[in-house]
């Protein structure tokens, strides 16, 4: 369960986020929508305790979240750029990223891997992978731990049309076997797709 409680941000005098207060059940996927700057980024970095909030709270799995937290339990994020080394390979990026972690191991790196159709080109340099590839090694490192909970932020950028079926289904897979899925897209066919629960942001609040 994800309780979001009357959460206010600004940034300077800017509104970033007001009077958001959402309970989001555990194994569905909940789809926030908007235009950019609307505060659908910001509100999902809020849950990973990735920003500071001025008012409110955040509770995951009656865990209220702090923010400096390095990350939240149990949670695969795709939200900002990860830093992936060029001259390194996939395989190798995810595997010291695995080691920072130390609960994963090369078998769930080879699986994920697998599972976003990257394990042929997992010993090629990522200064070689295309941005669809890039992308699609971001999720693998999303999914790599077997997350209770994912948080997608715009999942199927750079994705080519048959990447996005492939990344839908795997998203799919992962709802069906019980995992929370946010996510943001600024489609409105792969929320609708996807998505059990739509919430709509504009000037940082929840539109009606």
């Amino acid at each position: 369960m994800i309780e979001i409680k009357n959460v206010n941000k600004k940034m300077k005098d800017h509104v970033i986020l007001k009077n958001i207060s959402i309970s989001i059940k555990k194994r569905i996927c909940v789809g926030f929508v908007g235009h950019n700057g609307s505060g659908k980024t910001m509100l999902l970095k809020a849950i990973c305790g990735f920003t500071k909030i001025d008012i409110g709270e955040i509770w995951v799995d009656n865990k209220q979240i702090i923010f400096s937290e390095k990350y939240i339990k149990n949670a695969g994020v795709i939200i900002e750029q990860p830093s992936f080394i060029n001259y390194l390979t996939g395989m190798d990026n995810l595997l010291a990223l695995a080691n920072i972690q130390k609960m994963i191991s090369k078998n769930d790196v080879l699986l994920a891997l697998k599972k976003v159709g990257l394990i042929d080109a997992k010993d090629k340099k990522v200064k070689e992978y295309s941005l669809g590839m890039k992308q699609r090694l971001r999720i693998a490192q999303a999914i790599m731990e077997h997350p209770h909970i994912l948080i997608l932020d715009e999942p199927f950028n750079g994705l080519d049309k048959d990447s996005i079926t492939e990344i839908q289904d795997l998203i799919l897979d992962y709802k069906n076997k019980g995992t929370t899925i946010l996510l943001t897209s600024h489609d409105d066919r792969q929320i609708d797709y996807l998505c059990d629960q739509v919430y709509e942001l504009n000037g940082g609040e929840i539109v009606e």
